[in-house]
């Protein structure tokens, strides 16, 4: 009698509570990528069609209203591949935090920095050819960092817009860089050693964005999409290096025609930062600058079509005055959205590598399918 009493009123208590559901949420996108090699060095062709998995990923996310002011908030991402070629579920931002109407947003957990969040504004290929031709491939930057705490400031609304500031703060836990199961690992011991903020001003027909990193470990001299079976640029010409970097980057996109043309642009420039887990490599990097122009075009008698273009390219130089790593990438494409969630889109594009007389290029050609949910 006893344990049915207690059953009952547990069910009760159970009943007269509310709780939000939890948001699922997700991204398939799948591409077919030819990729010819243009390098032959008295070998075969080595081209290639590859089919990638652009950034898929599943996620889980809510907000508990906690009183008129408090929430607690949470999510959970979880990349996958579409295309069945390696191990799923590596970690993507994760976070359980509070959220105070006033005073903004704490979280704990696993996150990108506020610097990388910038791209998204203006990268146009982004996650394209399994993510080798955006500005990852190319740039450094573009990471998430594993034991953060970020702070989101509540917006201050402008006339015209709003102004924005995030920062992030890591620990390394008493050890050295690494690159993690999708999110890398920064160095030091105490919280804040490495950290990241950003500050952005947003409104219908402008978005200017400035953000720095300090220590936080990325890759130098990236190799993009590159295919070549005997590639010239080799690691022996210009090593790609993984280290921790302070980084600058700045954004800016117009929205003109009535939002029909989007008009991007970035520039950021990258040091390397003393700390364990460098690869060897990094003490010859003198410095990185990188920076991108981009438009789209919403053709507004045809508003499911998109034609869009973007110029991106990188410089890396050397400590020993050699001869700088230069990366240059120029991609165009359509796209054809069926709604708001399904999209096919199509491009092509050329990727060249050069440091002295040494010279790799590379073309693709891709199609692929993206449905969100």
């Amino acid at each position: 009698m006893k344990t049915k009493i207690a059953a009952a009123i547990a069910l009760s208590l159970l009943a007269g509570s509310t709780f939000a559901a939890p948001t699922f949420y997700g991204e398939i996108d799948a591409s077919v990528d030819y990729l010819p090699e243009d390098n032959a060095s008295g070998t075969s062709d080595k081209d290639v069609v590859e089919v990638s998995s652009n950034s898929s990923y599943l996620g889980v996310k809510g907000d508990e209203k906690l009183n008129e002011r408090l929430s607690a908030v949470y999510l959970a991402e979880w990349a996958f591949n579409a295309d069945g070629d390696s191990a799923d579920w590596t970690a993507r931002n994760r976070y359980v935090g509070l959220k105070d109407a006033k005073l903004g947003t704490v979280k704990v957990g696993a996150h990108d920095t506020p610097l990388k969040q910038l791209s998204g504004v203006v990268d146009t290929f982004n996650n394209y050819v399994a993510n080798k031709a955006d500005i990852t491939g190319i740039m450094t930057g573009e990471v998430r960092l594993a034991n953060v705490v970020v702070y989101e400031a509540p917006a201050v609304k402008l006339p015209t817009g709003a102004i924005k500031f995030n920062a992030l703060l890591a620990t390394g836990e008493h050890s050295g860089i690494s690159k993690g199961n999708g999110a890398s690992k920064a160095g030091g011991r105490g919280l804040g050693d490495t950290w990241s903020a950003s500050l952005v001003y947003d409104s219908p027909m402008f978005v200017a964005g400035v953000a720095y990193d300090k220590a936080v470990p990325t890759t130098f001299a990236g190799r993009g999409m590159t295919n070549a079976s005997v590639p010239e640029v080799t690691a022996g010409v210009a090593n790609t290096a993984f280290a921790a970097a302070n980084t600058l980057r700045a954004i800016g996109r117009l929205n003109v025609l009535d939002n029909s043309l989007a008009l991007k642009a970035l520039y950021q420039t990258s040091e390397v930062e003393g700390e364990n887990g460098n690869d060897v490599a990094a003490a010859n990097v003198d410095k990185s600058d990188g920076w991108l122009v981009g438009a789209e075009y919403n053709i507004p008698s045809a508003k499911a079509w998109t034609i869009k273009a973007q110029y991106s390219a990188n410089s890396t130089s050397f400590n020993d005055n050699s001869d700088d790593y230069d990366a240059d990438q120029i991609m165009a494409g359509v796209d054809y959205a069926f709604s708001k969630q399904v999209k096919l889109y199509g491009y092509g594009g050329y990727l060249t590598l050069e440091r002295g007389d040494f010279e790799t290029k590379q073309p693709v050609v891709g199609t692929g399918l993206e449905f969100k949910f």
